[in-house]
C-alpha cells in the first residue's frame, strides 16, 4: 500500500490494516485481531502475530489500538472500536487503492470479514493457520464450530494458493451480524 500521511502523522502498512478491520461500523478488538491475521498474509504484511490463549494475537496491534497517538483516526467506545470521520475518509480511500490495485477480491474478503460473527470469525482464522492454536484456550469450542458448520453441511473452508495469489472459498451460511 502507498505511504499515506494524514496531518503529518506517518502511517505504515499495520496502522492501514488496522483501519480496515475496525472498518466503517467499528468492531470490537478480537475481531480486529482475527481480520488483521486474515489480511495481512492475503497482503503479504508481516505482523507479530502468535500464538495466544484465544488464538492468533499480535501485541502490537493491541498496543496501537490501545495508543493515543492514533485518535485522529478511531476511538474507543466502550469495548468497540470506531472509527471517526477521518478515519472512515482514510478507510475508503483504502478501499479506493485496493481496488485501483486489482484487489477487487481483498475488498469482497474484508467485507465478509466484517459481517462473520467473531465466533465464526475465529473459527475461520483457527482453520487457515492452525499455527495459532497452541496456546488456545477455547481451542475445543472453535473446533466444535467448525464441526457444526461442517455437519449442517457445508462444504470445509477451501484455501488455494498459486504463487502469490490466495484464493479462500468462505461457506455462505458463516457471516452473521457479530
Amino acid at each position: 500500500m502507498a505511504v499515506t500521511r494524514a496531518n503529518d502523522w506517518p502511517l505504515d502498512d499495520l496502522d492501514y490494516l488496522i483501519i480496515l478491520a475496525i472498518g466503517d461500523k467499528g468492531n470490537k478488538s478480537t475481531k480486529i485481531q482475527k481480520t488483521i491475521l486474515v489480511l495481512s498474509k492475503l497482503l503479504n504484511i508481516q505482523t507479530d502475530t502468535e500464538a495466544y490463549y484465544f488464538g492468533g494475537y499480535s501485541e502490537t496491534v493491541a498496543e496501537r489500538l490501545n495508543s493515543r497517538s492514533k485518535t485522529q483516526f478511531f476511538v474507543k467506545i466502550g469495548d468497540e472500536y470506531k472509527l471517526t470521520e477521518q478515519g472512515k475518509e482514510l478507510y475508503y480511500k483504502l478501499l479506493e487503492q485496493l481496488k485501483a490495485k486489482k484487489m477487487e477480491d481483498i475488498v469482497k474478503i474484508l467485507d465478509t470479514l466484517h459481517k462473520m460473527s467473531s465466533k465464526n470469525l475465529i473459527a475461520l482464522t483457527y482453520f487457515l493457520y492452525p499455527e495459532t492454536i497452541e496456546k488456545s484456550i477455547i481451542k475445543e469450542d472453535v473446533n466444535k464450530v467448525i464441526e457444526s458448520l461442517k455437519e449442517r453441511g457445508k462444504k470445509d473452508f477451501k484455501v488455494k494458493r498459486e504463487g502469490n495469489e490466495v484464493t479462500i472459498e468462505i461457506p455462505d451460511d458463516v457471516s452473521d451480524e457479530r
